[in-house]
């Protein structure tokens, strides 16, 4: 009987040594989640519509920037220094195909993420097409530039613009890290290499070269 008694007593004292410790954690968690209910969530509440207002007002304040513009579609028939004048921001300049590859998008004045989400951007650093310097445009390999990796050298490279037609036979295609220095009337096409968010940054991407050897007022 004794004995009896005495593993009762121990089985007591095991149970109050497993209940106690537990339930000042739970009391201290629910004060955690009603402090963050009645204190922290009000203020993140209050510092988001502080940000919306910055926004506000900054939207209201800031000229339109390369990245904000949108592009221009409508009919532009001058034609020379007329059009060349008329050339903004987000301008169609006109188409760049290769038939080969089944390759035809609409071209726009400025490389930005406007003008590759309509087709491509023709880097506004660079010459316009038959200025005598080299023309850059680049797109995304996701939709615009998707059939690119086809090209091959010896492939020709139209482009159709206000300023005429202009055809270019491919000389060298690369995967670097940034693009050759070239010069004279050439035609690079850029795309990046992978197709994960953000690729635009990526170390390498896939450069297209290529001399023009047609131009046709």
């Amino acid at each position: 009987m004794k004995k009896s008694v005495v593993q009762k007593d121990e089985k007591s004292v095991h149970t109050k040594r497993y209940k106690g410790p537990v339930y000042p954690y739970i009391y201290r968690s629910l004060s955690f989640v009603l402090i963050s209910l009645f204190v922290f969530a009000p203020l993140m509440m209050i510092g988001l519509d502080m940000a919306k207002s910055t926004v506000a007002d900054a939207q209201t304040y800031l000229k339109i920037g390369y990245n904000d513009v949108s592009v221009d579609d409508s009919p532009n028939n001058k034609t020379g220094k007329d059009f060349i004048d008329s050339i903004r921001i987000g301008s169609l300049l006109g188409t760049v195909s290769c038939e080969r590859i089944g390759l035809n998008e609409k071209v726009y004045y400025g490389d930005n993420r406007v003008s590759r989400r309509n087709g491509v951007g023709l880097n506004s650093k660079s010459y316009l097409f038959g200025m005598g310097g080299p023309s850059k445009i680049a797109g995304y390999n996701s939709s615009s530039f998707k059939t690119l990796y086809n090209v091959k050298q010896g492939d020709i490279i139209t482009v159709e613009s206000n300023l005429g037609t202009f055809k270019y036979k491919v000389y060298k295609t690369t995967v670097a890290k940034k693009a050759e220095t070239v010069t004279g009337d050439k035609l690079m096409l850029a795309t990046s290499k992978s197709t994960d968010a953000f690729s635009y940054f990526a170390d390498e991407h896939f450069y297209v070269y290529a001399k023009l050897i047609v131009e046709e007022q």
